[in-house]
C-alpha cells in the first residue's frame, strides 16, 4: 500500500511540474508573440513622431518661429513676424510651432523637437487657436502657470496670437507674480464661466441690423403720431373739468407751434438713432484672423504640387508619418504597374490633412482639383488624411468612370479605421490600387468635373453691413410695431378719458 500510494504521489507531482511547466511554457511563448508586435507598435508611433520632429526642427533652425502653411483662413503665414514680435518679449530664446490642431497631438512632440534642434530655449506649440504645450529646456520660465493664464483669461475667440500674447505676458512677470495670477484665474474661471466673448457672428449682426431698423422707423413714427395724440387728449381734459375758454385758447395756440416741432423731433431721432447705432454697433469682422494673400492660399498647394512632381506619393512632414517604409515602396510598387498598364496612367497621392482653416475649407474634391491644376499633369488624384484616415479619389484625364471611383468606392477603403493609430492607410491604399487595376476602362478620357466652389476665404469673416441684410425687414417690423404701440396707448387713453368724464359729470351734478 505505501509503495502504491508513493507511487500514486509521485506520478501526481511529476504531472503537476508538467503542468506547471506548460503553463510557463504558454506564457512566454505568448511574451515573445506579443512584445514584438507592441514594440513593433511603439517604434512606428516613434519614428513617425521622429519623422514630423525633425522636419519641425529644420524650420526652427531656419526661423524661431514656425507658421504651418496649413491653415491660411485662420492663421495666415504672412502672421510670423507678429508672432516672433510677440516671441522677443520673452527675454529667453524661444521657438514657436504653429501647425494644425490634430499634427500637435502627438505626446512629448516638442521635447523631441527641442533634442534634434539641440538648443535650449522656451518651446511654445500653438494650434489655430490655442497655446497647445510649452516646455522649458534650460531656461528658467515659469512656463505652466503663463499656459494656464492664456487657457482661462483670454477669451476662446480671441485667437491664437492674443492667447500667444497673454502667455507671454505672464512669462514676463516671473515666477511669483506667474503663479498668483494662474492661481486667481483658476479660481476664477475653474467653475465653467468664461470671459466674453470678443467677436459677433452673422446672426449677432442680422438681430443688430433688425433691431436698427426697428428703432429707425418705430421711434420717428411714434413721435409724429403718439405726441400730437397725447396734447389733444390732455387739452380735452381741462375743458371737462371746467377750464375757462381763455385757458383753452392759449392751449391751442400753444399746440401750434408743435407742428414744426414734431416733425423736426423725429428727423432728429431718426438721425441719432442711425448714429449710434453705426457707432454701437461698430464690428465688421467675425473672427481675429486677418484676411490671408494669395501667398498664403497657395504654399500648402504649391509645396504639394512640388513634391508630387519628384514623387507619385507625398507625405505631409508636418504630420506623423502614417506609412512604414514597406508600405511605401509596395504602394510606389503598385502606382507603377497601374501607369503601364492598358488604360492606366499616372496617380498622385497626397496625404495631407483636409482641415476647415486650409485654403480649400477641407473640401477634398476642391484640393484635388487645385493640386491638379498646379501640377499641370492628368492622372488619378488621391487624397488620403493621415489624421483622420479618409481617402478619396479623384480621376481628372484617364480612361476611368470618375463618377464611379467618386461615388461608389468601398467603405472599407474610403472610411478610416479610427481603433489604428495609422488607420490602416497603407493596407487600404494598397486595396485601393486593387480597385483601380480592376476598374473598366472607358472609351475616351474622363475628368471628375468642377468641384463646388469653397468660400472665399478674404471675405469670409467679413461681418454683413449694419444697414443690409436685415435692416430692410427691421424698417417694415418698425412700422408695425409703432402701430400697434400707438393703438395700444390710445385704448388705454380712451379709458381714462372716460372715467376722468364720468366723475366730472358726477361731479358737476353734484
Amino acid at each position: 500500500m505505501r509503495t502504491g500510494r508513493a507511487f500514486d504521489i509521485r506520478g501526481g507531482f511529476r504531472r503537476v511540474l508538467l503542468a506547471l511547466f506548460a503553463l510557463a511554457a504558454s506564457a512566454a511563448l505568448f511574451a515573445t508573440a506579443t512584445t514584438p508586435a507592441r514594440a513593433a507598435t511603439g517604434t512606428a508611433t516613434a519614428t513617425a513622431t521622429a519623422t514630423q520632429a525633425a522636419y519641425l526642427a529644420d524650420r526652427l533652425r531656419t526661423n524661431p518661429v514656425h507658421v504651418t502653411d496649413q491653415l491660411p483662413r485662420e492663421v495666415p503665414q504672412s502672421t510670423t513676424p507678429a508672432f516672433a514680435e510677440v516671441a522677443e518679449r520673452t527675454g529667453v530664446p524661444t521657438y514657436v510651432l504653429v501647425i494644425p490642431g490634430p499634427s500637435a497631438t502627438e505626446p512629448g512632440l516638442l521635447s523631441a523637437v527641442h533634442k534634434r534642434l539641440g538648443r535650449d530655449g522656451l518651446y511654445v506649440l500653438i494650434d489655430e487657436s490655442h497655446v497647445v504645450d510649452a516646455a522649458a529646456h534650460g531656461v528658467d520660465v515659469p512656463a505652466d502657470d503663463a499656459w494656464t493664464v492664456a487657457l482661462y483669461e483670454v477669451p476662446y475667440d480671441a485667437g491664437p496670437l492674443r492667447r500667444f500674447e497673454t502667455f507671454v505676458e505672464v512669462i514676463a512677470q516671473g515666477d511669483a507674480k506667474a503663479a498668483a495670477r494662474a492661481e486667481a484665474a483658476r479660481a476664477k474661471y475653474d467653475d465653467g464661466e468664461e470671459p466674453a466673448a470678443l467677436y459677433i457672428g452673422p446672426s449677432d449682426r442680422a438681430d443688430q441690423s433688425t433691431l436698427t431698423g426697428v428703432l429707425l422707423t418705430g421711434v420717428p413714427l411714434l413721435i409724429l403720431v403718439l405726441v400730437p395724440y397725447v396734447r389733444r387728449w390732455w387739452h380735452r381734459l381741462p375743458r371737462a373739468a371746467g377750464t375757462t375758454g381763455a385757458a383753452w385758447r392759449k392751449e391751442v395756440r400753444a399746440s401750434r407751434a408743435l407742428r414744426w416741432i414734431v416733425p423736426a423731433l423725429a428727423v432728429a431721432s431718426a438721425a441719432a438713432i442711425a448714429v449710434t447705432a453705426s457707432v454701437v454697433f461698430d464690428q465688421t469682422r467675425s473672427s481675429w484672423s486677418p484676411p490671408p494673400r494669395a501667398i498664403d492660399l497657395n504654399a500648402r498647394l504649391d509645396r504639394v504640387a512640388e513634391g508630387l512632381a519628384q514623387d507619385a506619393v507625398y507625405q505631409d512632414p508636418e504630420s506623423p508619418r502614417v506609412l512604414s517604409a514597406g508600405q511605401l515602396d509596395r504602394l510606389h510598387d503598385r502606382i507603377g504597374q497601374f501607369t503601364r498598364s492598358e488604360g492606366g496612367g499616372p496617380v498622385f497621392v497626397s496625404l495631407v490633412p483636409q482641415l476647415t482653416e486650409d485654403e480649400s475649407e477641407g473640401d477634398e474634391e476642391a484640393f484635388a482639383a487645385a493640386v491638379h491644376d498646379k501640377l499641370g499633369e492628368d492622372g488619378v488624384y488621391v487624397v488620403a488624411d493621415p489624421v483622420y484616415g479618409s481617402i478619396d479619389v479623384f480621376n481628372h484625364g484617364l480612361r476611368l468612370d470618375s463618377m464611379d471611383l467618386l461615388l461608389d468606392l468601398p467603405e472599407s477603403i474610403a472610411e478610416g479605421d479610427e481603433e489604428a493609430d495609422d488607420h490602416r492607410l497603407g493596407e487600404r491604399l494598397d486595396a485601393l490600387m486593387t480597385v483601380l487595376d480592376k476598374a473598366p476602362r472607358t472609351d475616351e478620357p474622363d475628368s471628375a468635373g468642377d468641384p463646388y466652389p469653397v468660400t472665399d476665404p478674404v471675405t469670409e469673416d467679413d461681418l454683413p453691413p449694419l444697414f443690409g441684410g436685415d435692416f430692410g425687414s427691421g424698417l417694415v417690423v418698425g412700422v408695425l410695431a409703432a402701430g400697434l404701440f400707438f393703438g395700444l396707448v390710445a385704448g388705454v387713453l380712451g379709458i381714462v378719458r372716460r372715467v376722468l368724464g364720468g366723475r366730472a359729470q358726477t361731479a358737476g351734478k353734484g
